[in-house]
């Protein structure tokens, strides 16, 4: 058997998709098998659904340690823990945390 064009199942999965958007994975298999594709259900729901690449936001360790010359603080640091802030809930997370980490010393 011949192979195929790269992204020609990917391909082929939109146009069904797009032809029967009410089917789902195990339907569009079957469908393709009859067209005479063989693709797996992973695939087709990967296509279907749009697994989306997103970044998950992390607060830097390294931004928060760079230090400046006079002490005062810099805007990436603040960006940073703008971030650090979002991520935990609120500032109001964030002030309890911290007098987590002053207790703990």
């Amino acid at each position: 058997m011949a192979r195929m064009k790269r992204g020609a199942k990917t391909q082929a999965i939109r146009d069904y998709v797009a032809a029967n958007p009410e089917q789902g994975p195990k339907d569009i298999v079957a469908g393709l098998k009859a067209q005479g594709m063989t693709v797996k259900p992973g695939l087709v729901s990967a296509v279907k659904y749009g697994k989306k690449n997103r970044k998950r936001a992390r607060p830097s360790v390294r931004v928060a340690a760079r230090h400046t010359k006079n002490g005062s603080v810099t805007v990436e640091q603040l960006i940073e823990v703008k971030r650090l802030a979002d991520s935990i809930g609120g500032t109001d997370h964030v002030r309890s945390a911290l007098d987590a980490l002053e207790q703990l010393r």
